[in-house]
């Protein structure tokens, strides 16, 4: 075998033609192992370095959903949220802003120096914030409520067009906002009295002008400090829903204590209600005692023993048993009622409801009676 020979790789190390065809076979299966295995170290490197890619994914994955959670959830009172170096927020107690930590260093969060942190202030001069008024913080001196049905809720100027009613916006120089006039909202919070004083109370039906603030402007230059109105009155509702225990009384009754939290005094209920009791002869029959015991109950759990009520003898309602509801009205003989009569005053055309005249005569005819009977200088009903 020549030199040349030797050095040939593909060539066996014998002569015989039938070995030397063995070992050529034998050496390429070799080279293709070896071509085979380097593919395979490749396919697992790559997949290897993706595994690794795919798990730091995963990992900022969760810190952010960590982080978003952490945000949405309420703080607990007492604790503060820490960042381990690890990345993972935990809740430990709240140690004050200068108590030492309550844990290691190797656990506390990064802190940059105060030279590093960019400090920005936020622009708030476009925002426009309501001026504090302190007037509206106290409760007035003279607290009134105004309860009953949807003549005192007030239906003046409320018209139908194609179906749907709303308010003309019509007000009478008699029943115009004043700063000595408040209103307690359905938020139980004083604010500047204007009609219609029952829109976020009788929620449910279009309100419009009623005798509250004609009330109030004709009583104003009589009494002592601020007037503050305390609507409570709902459309079509029978005086046996204002029985104690029911919705419309319990809420009336949380107005009107809410009314003097702050001070105050209530001087008077005012009360407009029946066309609603004028469909049967039960609820005439029903309807003396069932206004007694209304008095009875508000003066009770109000503390006001002596508290002046003022009724409204109605005008509309069903003719059947109208004038039989009057009659109870009119005669009733309990301490401290009075009533006015709205027999005569103007009606809309729906035959049931004032007009804004009519509902600007009943606000001054109320404040007579308020004046007349209630309004000496001597007069006092302690406030709860």
């Amino acid at each position: 075998m020549t030199t040349s020979d030797s050095d040939d790789p593909t060539r066996g190390p014998f002569s015989s033609p039938c070995f030397n065809l063995l070992w050529r076979h034998y050496h390429q299966e070799m080279k293709d192992d070896e071509e085979r295995q380097a593919r395979i170290t490749s396919f697992l490197a790559l997949v290897t370095q993706y595994l690794k890619l795919k798990e730091e994914e995963d990992a900022i994955q969760q810190r952010r959903l960590a982080n978003r959670k952490r945000r949405r959830a309420p703080r607990r009172r007492g604790t503060t949220t820490q960042r381990r170096n690890d990345g993972v927020p935990r809740v430990v107690p709240y140690a004050g802003p200068h108590s030492p930590s309550l844990t290691s260093d190797a656990e506390s969060a990064f802190k940059p120096e105060n030279s590093l942190i960019l400090r920005t202030k936020r622009d708030t001069s476009s925002i426009l914030l309501p001026p504090k008024n302190p007037e509206m913080e106290s409760s007035p001196e003279q607290i009134f409520i105004l309860s009953g049905q949807s003549n005192m809720a007030g239906r003046g100027g409320v018209i139908r067009d194609h179906h749907h009613q709303h308010w003309d916006g019509v007000v009478p120089s008699e029943s115009q906002p004043d700063p000595s006039i408040l209103r307690l909202s359905v938020h139980l919070r004083w604010e500047a009295a204007r009609e219609p004083l029952h829109a976020d109370i009788d929620a449910k039906k279009v309100c419009g002008l009623g005798p509250g603030m004609s009330f109030a402007n004709a009583v104003r230059g009589r009494v002592e400090g601020r007037m503050g109105l305390v609507p409570c009155a709902v459309g079509g509702t029978a005086i046996k829903e204002w029985a104690r225990g029911e919705h419309l009384y319990e809420n009336m009754v949380k107005r009107a204590r809410e009314s003097v939290k702050n001070g105050g005094e209530i001087k008077g209920l005012l009360w407009y209600q029946g066309e609603s009791d004028t469909s049967s002869e039960h609820d005439v029959d029903a309807y003396h005692g069932n206004m007694v015991r209304l008095i009875d109950n508000v003066r009770q759990d109000l503390a006001l023993p002596s508290l002046p009520i003022i009724q409204v003898a109605i005008c509309s309602g069903d003719e059947k048993y109208l004038e039989k509801i009057r009659e109870v009205q009119l005669g009733m003989k309990v301490k401290n009622v009075v009533c006015v009569d709205a027999k005569g005053l103007e009606l809309k055309e729906d035959h049931l409801h004032l007009t804004t005249k009519a509902q600007v005569q009943l606000g001054q005819m109320l404040a007579d009676a308020y004046l007349k009977h209630f309004g000496s200088a001597d007069s006092h009903h302690p406030a709860l």
